[in-house]
């Protein structure tokens, strides 16, 4: 149930902590970060599915060599939530993260306990667009009124401005909302190119600003409310992405079709079997198509890209179970991708 007015936590009755020794929870520990890849596009993000809300990574979401997201922050009921667990799934293809709320307190009483609202997160990659479903659940005894809100910003920076370079010129950013439910961030380069992220939220969030959206609402005891985020680096910003479960079967049946002349391997040894099998997801993930085939790129973040000898070695040791990677390896990788260093350097000659 949609609530409009200005959020306030539903009144509790006092209760004291256990003893007083309770220690509360109010703030999450350190991110360790996860990564998911589809073609050029690939994303770094924390345990939570957050990007740059902790520092030591080097979050985004990056397409073709360039960030087109450098901060996108949950917040539950204004504080950060607390990690249960996140996971990637095994063929590489979803994060799932699941976060409830902290202690939080009015006029220094717990006015909700940790573990009341539950947030689910699943994140994927499907052609150029992040998918993100926020499933929030009340898993308490009486109504719970709820805040989810999200910052988010963009840089347009090239793999190796994330690194530390410094560029002596940048182009022009800006942002604005579209429609009520999407958010434009825009980027012209030294080029005069435009690179754009478009950002749409379903359903409309009660408040939209160009840094920002907000959903408030009521959920009755363990009721759950689905919010979509769908992050898109394609150009044409008129079309919007496919939705979010048609996205995820398409991303399913893809992983199938490429894997189904695959050899398979399978030994008495459960754990060798599942070394092997996360090999093989691995591997499937640096997997790129380009003109010349599929060809297994170096890594995620700093080498999402063509290697000669790195691509050949795989391929060769890769003949006795897919021969059909040594197609693409062999093959001249031309112009795909361009390198991210090549347009820092065009940059000081009036480029990017």
């Amino acid at each position: 149930m949609p609530l409009d007015s200005k959020l306030q936590i539903l009144p509790a009755q006092a209760e004291p902590p256990e003893s007083q020794f309770y220690i509360p929870a109010t703030g999450p520990a350190s991110r360790p970060r996860r990564a998911l890849k589809h073609g050029d596009t690939f994303l770094v993000v924390d345990s939570h599915g957050d990007i740059g809300a902790s520092a030591g990574g080097p979050d985004g979401l990056f397409h073709a060599d360039t960030r087109f997201l450098s901060h996108l922050e949950l917040r539950l009921n204004g504080a950060q939530p607390l990690l249960l667990g996140s996971n990637v799934r095994d063929d590489n293809t979803l994060l799932a993260v699941d976060l409830t709320n902290p202690d939080l307190y009015v006029d220094g009483q717990i006015a909700l306990h940790k573990d009341i609202i539950h947030v689910a997160r699943t994140i994927f990659l499907w052609q150029g667009t992040a998918y993100q479903r926020i499933a929030v659940r009340n898993h308490g005894l009486r109504p719970m009124e709820v805040s989810l809100s999200f910052e988010f910003k963009n840089d347009f920076a090239d793999l190796f401005e994330v690194r530390g370079d410094r560029r002596a010129r940048r182009g022009v950013s800006s942002s604005k909302v579209i429609g009520g439910s999407q958010v434009l961030l825009s980027y012209k380069g030294l080029d005069d190119e435009w690179r754009r992220t478009t950002i749409t939220f379903d359903p409309q969030p009660n408040e939209l600003a160009a840094n920002s959206a907000t959903y408030r609402f009521v959920l009755a005891p363990h009721e759950a409310c689905p919010i979509f985020l769908l992050t898109s680096c394609r150009e044409a910003i008129s079309e919007r992405p496919t939705p979010f479960l048609r996205g995820l079967l398409a991303a399913h049946r893809e992983i199938r079709k490429e894997t189904r002349d695959i050899a398979t391997v399978e030994t008495s040894n459960d754990l060798f079997n599942e070394v092997l099998c996360r090999a093989a997801a691995d591997l499937g993930m640096l997997m790129t198509d380009t003109p010349q085939g599929r060809y297994p790129y170096a890594g995620i973040p700093w080498y999402s890209t063509t290697f000669g000898r790195d691509g050949l070695i795989t391929a060769i040791e890769m003949l006795w179970c897919d021969p059909g990677m040594a197609r693409g390896a062999s093959a001249d990788p031309g112009e795909v991708p361009v390198a991210a260093r090549i347009r820092d350097e065009a940059a000081d000659a009036g480029g990017r």
